[in-house]
């Protein structure tokens, strides 16, 4: 009796074990004729995590592993960036939309879940609005600029601004850190240099988002009232580079939408704060359709 115990308790922290040890599969995806390289871990709903600028699928590794538990993860490396391949094109949001559409298409999946960073949130809800039929649920985190509908269009990002946004010097990335994180005792010389690469390596897409600008990186007010996903809004409260009167606003302008604001964290909650992150994101994912679309 007394080995059968123990015998089915270790069967038990072996799965345990098993499920924190799992590795995402790398794969590759042709799209146009182009590579799409992504990550991918476990089974059940899609979720695709898409990642800001300048950055790659690498960047949710605090996030892929605990969301798997309960769906089918996808974090891709948007074209242009990471390890998919880099045309040179004119890139903006409307090309990055596109590109994953047909990501989606190419790997067989009907719809997904998009849980976007930063310039991943403005493609996942551009592609919200314009293929509504394509995703289940939204999720947008410190990103989704919307152009009002009244008055002039936003001013471009100033010069000073962009040399921080691709940067392609250590200090330059250090600079972008420090606006990118709250709290400061996670930027470490790894991590820059870390940043820094992956910067370089796609420093001609970055650029070509930069030079496109407010009217071909961002929505009309009117086309994101037109919203049907379930949306939940995740900002830092501390965003140095996107203040959470951003995600107010939006809050506003998304039928339904539901609001969390996370404290002690920058642009970047899901990496900063992943397990209130993952916590919410999880619940938010599992709810029911009529709770998800009360905005509660």
């Amino acid at each position: 009796m007394h080995l059968g115990r123990i015998l089915i308790a270790c069967t038990i922290l072996g799965c345990a074990f098993g499920l924190r040890a799992q590795k995402p599969i790398e794969k590759d995806a042709i799209v146009l004729g182009f590579k799409l390289h992504y990550r991918e871990l476990g089974r059940g709903p899609m979720v695709v995590l898409l990642h800001g600028l300048g950055a790659d699928g690498a960047r949710w590794d605090r996030n892929l592993g605990p969301l798997a538990r309960d769906f089918r993860v996808i974090a891709l490396d948007q074209i242009g960036f990471g390890q998919s391949d880099k045309p040179m094109a004119n890139y903006n949001n409307r090309m990055l939309s596109e590109f994953l559409v047909r990501f989606l298409a190419a790997i067989g999946a009907a719809k997904a879940s998009l849980i976007g960073s930063s310039m991943g949130a403005q493609v996942a809800l551009n592609v919200a609005v314009h293929h509504p039929d394509v995703v289940d649920r939204l999720v947008l985190v410190d990103g989704g600029n919307v152009r009002s509908a009244e008055g002039p269009p936003p001013p471009p990002m100033s010069a000073e601004r962009q040399r921080i946004m691709n940067g392609v010097t250590s200090e330059e990335t250090r600079e972008l850190l420090g606006l990118l994180i709250h709290d400061k005792s996670q930027i470490t010389d790894r991590l820059v240099d870390e940043t820094l690469m992956t910067h370089l390596q796609s420093s001609y897409a970055i650029g070509k988002i930069l030079e496109a600008g407010p009217k071909l990186n961002s929505l009309g007010e009117d086309e994101v009232r037109t919203l049907k996903s379930p949306t939940l809004i995740i900002w830092g409260r501390n965003d140095a580079l996107n203040g959470p009167a951003a995600a107010d606003r939006l809050a506003g302008i998304i039928p339904g939408a539901r609001k969390v604001v996370i404290d002690e964290a920058g642009h970047m909650p899901h990496w900063e704060k992943a397990q209130e992150f993952n916590r919410v994101v999880a619940e938010f994912l599992k709810q029911d359709v009529g709770t998800a679309l009360s905005g509660k």
